[in-house]
């Protein structure tokens, strides 16, 4: 039972990073807010990737301790994961060149 919650989790994080894509691209376009709100916006998206990787670790952790996952699973698992630092990377980028453009 704990494998297939450890899986969903996994899941989870795999349908969920899309829709934050997509946010951000919407929030980058939108030019009605004002900046206050856009800041917050932008470190919600931050914050909401940052605990995604964080679960993420947190279930490849249990899984690999659990269950005798094989090295090339794992290594898929991790570049999966790791996969998405460039992401949150790219939002921040996004925020500075965002604020510069927008900010006070």
């Amino acid at each position: 039972m704990s494998r297939g919650i450890a899986l969903s989790v996994l899941q989870l994080l795999a349908l969920a990073i899309p829709p934050i894509a997509v946010l951000i691209k919407m929030l980058r376009r939108s030019e009605n807010l004002p900046w206050r709100y856009r800041k917050w916006s932008f470190g919600l998206a931050l914050t909401s990737i940052v605990l995604f990787l964080s679960s993420g670790v947190a279930v490849l952790g249990y899984l690999t301790t659990t269950f005798g996952i094989p090295l090339v699973l794992r290594l898929a698992l991790l570049f999966a994961l790791l996969g998405l630092v460039p992401f949150a990377l790219f939002t921040g980028v996004l925020y500075k060149e965002h604020k510069m453009t927008f900010g006070p």
